[in-house]
């Protein structure tokens, strides 16, 4: 008989099982930080980028056309743009599309409709960001979605 600390903690409804070595965890769990975006208006000139859901097109961001944004300086740690972060859309058409932050040459933050996820040193983003495109990710996306529009 194994010893309970050898037996992975599975969530209650575990889809599917993993690998021999793996466990099964959330994103929440893999992170030490997730947390919504600034409000802040873009502007043609300011002290840090501000990264847009529509600034992100065919999981790309071109930077030189991101616009710029003026934050407080005292609150503004919280939500710099690093790379290996990744950003997510909150809601709208766009809704769970993410970014793996990469290729930063200057400060940047991202708008209130976008979550970053930033996860602990020993996990790779990388790997997080591969879930984020999976089949299983975008069903979960599909089936806790809520739209509203006319009635056909």
């Amino acid at each position: 008989m194994a010893n309970s600390s050898d037996t992975p903690h599975y969530p209650q409804d575990v889809p599917f099982e993993v690998p021999e070595g793996w466990a099964w965890t959330t994103v929440n769990n893999i992170s030490k930080s997730i947390i919504y975006g600034v409000s802040e208006s873009a502007k043609s000139e300011g002290k840090y980028k501000l990264l847009r859901i529509t600034d992100i097109q065919n999981n790309k961001v071109d930077w030189e056309t991101v616009p710029f944004t003026d934050f407080d300086d005292d609150k503004v740690a919280s939500y710099i743009l690093y790379d290996g972060d990744i950003v997510f859309a909150r809601t709208g058409a766009t809704v769970g599309k993410s970014y793996l932050i990469k290729g930063l040459s200057q400060k940047a933050i991202y708008a209130s409709y976008l979550i970053r996820v930033q996860t602990f040193d020993l996990i790779l983003p990388e790997y997080v960001k591969l879930f984020f495109e999976s089949g299983y990710y975008w069903e979960q996306i599909e089936l806790t979605s809520v739209g509203i529009g006319p009635v056909s």
